[in-house]
């Protein structure tokens, strides 16, 4: 049943002593509680209340709100800064790590060599890319230099 996986013992009602039970009204009192909680019809309800909030959109709720709690925790961001922490340093020293990057890196040049029309279209447009870049500089410095001396020729004619 649903329920089964739910139960923990730890989590078990504790027996209190019989002075903590009020006498006879207690006893009777936890007797029945025990009795209601195992009952079929105790658990059939339960499990149609779990099933029902799997179906509905509390769930949905429900997930959304744990989910945003877990992204604010200041638990949550320590204890993966203390993982990242405790596993990076192994992980620099793995050699299956770098083995791994090894193949990949061979994989992905092979892939380059199998595919070379875009490797060559790559190269192109970052190529007139930079030669734009590099154009459009020197058009820039080139009109400020003639900014500069239509100034100074201004200023030697007078005219300025």
């Amino acid at each position: 049943m649903i329920l089964d996986r739910f139960r923990r013992p730890d989590l078990a009602r504790p027996e209190r002593p019989p002075e903590e039970r009020g006498g006879l009204g207690g006893r009777i009192e936890d007797a029945l509680v025990t009795r209601l909680l195992e009952t079929g019809l105790a658990e059939r309800l339960i499990e149609g209340v779990v099933e029902t909030l799997m179906k509905g959109p509390m769930l949905d709720q429900l997930i959304e709100k744990v989910i945003h709690d877990i992204e604010a925790s200041p638990a949550v961001d320590a204890l993966v800064d203390r993982q990242i922490g405790r596993v990076l340093p192994a992980l620099q020293e793995s050699e299956a790590l770098r083995s791994l990057i090894r193949h990949q890196a061979g994989a992905y040049l092979q892939h380059l060599e199998r595919h070379p029309d875009q490797v060559r279209r790559l190269i192109q447009t970052e190529s007139r890319g930079v030669l734009r870049e590099f154009r459009d500089a020197l058009r820039e410095r080139a009109s400020s230099g003639d900014d500069r001396v239509e100034t100074w020729v201004r200023r030697v004619l007078g005219r300025g």
